[in-house]
């Protein structure tokens, strides 16, 4: 999932730079490409989300949670673990509901008329791989809790 967000990543500079390069030197934009850079962003964020989380790569607010005991921080984790994963939860399903509703009405794009349907599909994937993270680190936690008694 990093690799293929790295590329999207790289897509959408690249069309970017060729739609300006496009509408300086020929005056003409690349069509639909709002669209694609739209689109690749959202595989983006939808695939680098899980990543980020399994390297711990996400903002906190180390500073204060550093000064609470050991024990106090492992509550906390826990409890914001929970939190995120039910609501994580809520959101993939949510999003494989959304998904399913506008297959079934046949939605698509402005521009390129690409199924949108397939878009949300992709982001409720990567939503789903976050929550299997979440639910991995919180196993992780009551194993090493029965470990260190």
């Amino acid at each position: 999932m990093r690799k293929i967000a790295a590329i999207c990543l790289m897509g959408m500079a690249l069309v970017t730079g060729a739609d300006v390069f496009m509408r300086g030197v020929f005056n003409t934009p690349i069509f639909g490409s709002e669209e694609i850079v739209g689109i690749l962003g959202i595989v983006v964020v939808g695939f680098a989300l899980p990543y980020t989380h399994y390297q711990k790569s996400h903002i906190g607010v180390e500073i204060l949670v550093r000064k609470l005991s050991k024990r106090t921080r492992r509550a906390l984790k826990l409890l914001t673990d929970s939190a995120t994963l039910f609501l994580v939860g809520i959101i993939t399903w949510r999003m494989f509901l959304y998904a399913q509703s506008q297959a079934e009405s046949g939605e698509v794009s402005m521009n390129l008329e690409l199924p949108e349907y397939m878009v949300i599909y992709i982001l409720a994937i990567g939503f789903l791989a976050y929550t299997a993270c979440l639910v991995s680190d919180i196993i992780k936690f009551f194993n090493d809790k029965g470990s260190e008694a």
